[in-house]
């Protein structure tokens, strides 16, 4: 009989803490696997070497996130284990470097920075910070347009906004902003283009007084407030 060729399992629980990393360090090039792909394809489209995708390949084979789908014409074709994998929350605590939240927020910090500082050196003179506050009596003015477009195509954008809020009014508007992303994670990637991340924090800051009426709403943006 013909040997049967190794099935994609729908769901797979990863209690290995090495995977678990290995999820969360290496999530763009595992996602390049989701069907079956050679290392030497996957490295052109990674923008890696065709060596070091071969080696992170059966590295992450080893580790069981990856298995060798088929070989053909001499080359190895593997493919993601499942297509959702689960770990338990307690693997990777938020007190780990990797961990649940601090890996994420690391990673962002870091590759929002790079991104802010290309922008940055496109900056024009006079250009300013922008802090609005208001309450009640006095209600924040509306943001104006802090800074024109620069001229690149992808300019870093951070808009952070603090007021008191009601359990049930933070989740709702939480929601609402997550909305947005899952709206265009519907429609898919665009054409053309270069890769983008768009990211949502919300949180309850306790260092902010309970009292407070006040709103602080602050616009770090390369993007300028209006379309062209």
């Amino acid at each position: 009989m013909p040997e049967l060729t190794p099935a994609q399992l729908e769901s797979l629980r990863v209690t290995d803490e090495s995977a678990a990393r290995a999820l969360r360090q290496d999530t763009h090039l595992l996602g390049l696997f989701l069907s079956p792909a050679s290392p030497s394809d996957v490295a052109a489209r990674a923008g890696m070497p065709a060596n070091l995708a071969h080696h992170h390949a059966r590295r992450l084979a080893g580790l069981g996130l990856l298995f060798e789908q088929r070989r053909e014409a001499g080359r190895v074709y593997y493919q993601l284990r499942a297509r959702t994998f689960r770990v338990p929350s307690d693997l990777l605590p938020p007190q780990d470097p990797d961990g649940n939240g601090r890996g994420d927020l690391r990673d962002l910090t870091g590759r929002f920075l790079a991104a802010y500082e290309r922008c940055w050196a496109h900056m024009r003179d006079g250009e300013e910070d922008v802090f609005g506050f208001g309450n009640g009596e006095h209600p924040a003015q509306p943001l104006e347009d802090v800074t024109d477009p620069i001229p690149v195509p992808f300019p870093a954008h951070l808009d952070r906004l603090t007021l008191r809020l009601t359990p049930e009014r933070y989740a709702r508007l939480a929601r609402d902003l997550s909305d947005v992303l899952t709206r265009a994670s519907a429609e898919g990637h665009s054409e053309t283009g270069e890769p983008c991340t768009l990211a949502l924090l919300a949180f309850s800051d306790p260092a902010q007084p309970a009292g407070t009426l006040s709103l602080s709403r602050t616009l770090n943006t390369f993007l300028g407030l209006n379309p062209t």
